[in-house]
């Protein structure tokens, strides 16, 4: 009877023992995972740049400082429109059941930090000048904006080479030999291939057969002309039209 009695107290003492054991393992690790999960941002160095010339030694300039935290202010305005287009993605995604508890917590924990970053640069600048803390990010973002703008700029070179890339591949897989041959004349067709047209310089023989000749005539020839006295003698002795007429009639 105590035999049939103590086995299945054993059993059960050893299955709940078990369970204990394996929920305790189980929690730790979560709890691990949640407080040790991937930051949504990489490392911030334009704050470990700032926060390494306000204690260096001797003391930098501080000019130097208003443009380090500027700085900083510029990479906290990049980080603002990521959160921005990430939190439409992100919702959309977690009300359909793709994105998973941890990534909203990652999110979440991304934010806040951001929230904080925010404040303490306003802080900062307020301690330079005060009233500068409402202004700062305004012109971060415009630096932002001239910096975005720029790399588009730069990068519109291999933009364009990753196109015709991507059309010569569809164009090869459709079979469209007309687009090849397009893309083809495209790429023989560069910008610093084409030279420009120049006119050609006059020369002597150029000079020579555009200049129209001229027909000697007794002027050139150095012949002797009339006078204006004689051609005005002349003029005065042969008579007019008008006296001729008029001899007539009375003919």
């Amino acid at each position: 009877m105590a035999t049939s009695l103590a086995v299945p107290i054993a059993y059960i003492t050893v299955l709940v023992t078990a369970l204990a054991i394996f929920s305790r393992i189980y929690r730790r690790r979560r709890a691990a995972e949640k407080t040790s999960f991937e930051p949504w941002f990489p490392a911030h160095p334009a704050r470990d740049i700032y926060i390494t010339l306000l204690g260096a030694e001797p003391p930098v300039p501080e000019s130097m400082l208003k443009s380090a935290l500027l700085v900083r202010a510029t990479a906290d305005v990049k980080r603002i429109w990521r959160i921005k287009e990430d939190k439409q993605t992100l919702q959309g995604l977690h009300q359909r059941g793709l994105v998973g508890d941890d990534t909203m917590a990652r999110f979440a924990a991304a934010e806040k930090e951001l929230e904080a970053e925010i404040v303490d640069v306003v802080s900062e600048a307020n301690t330079f000048r005060n009233g500068w803390g409402t202004m700062i990010f305004a012109t971060a973002s415009e630096m932002a904006h001239a910096e975005r703008t720029r790399d588009t700029v730069i990068n519109i070179g291999k933009v364009k080479a990753l196109e015709e890339k991507r059309l010569s591949l569809r164009a090869k897989l459709l079979g469209l030999p007309v687009v090849q041959a397009q893309l083809a004349a495209n790429a023989q067709r560069s910008p610093g291939s084409v030279s420009p047209v120049r006119s050609p310089s006059p020369t002597a023989a150029n000079v020579a057969t555009t200049t129209p000749v001229v027909e000697t005539s007794p002027i050139h020839s150095g012949a002797s002309t009339p006078s204006k006295s004689a051609t005005a003698s002349h003029a005065t002795n042969t008579p007019s039209k008008k006296a001729l007429k008029a001899a007539g009639k009375k003919k």
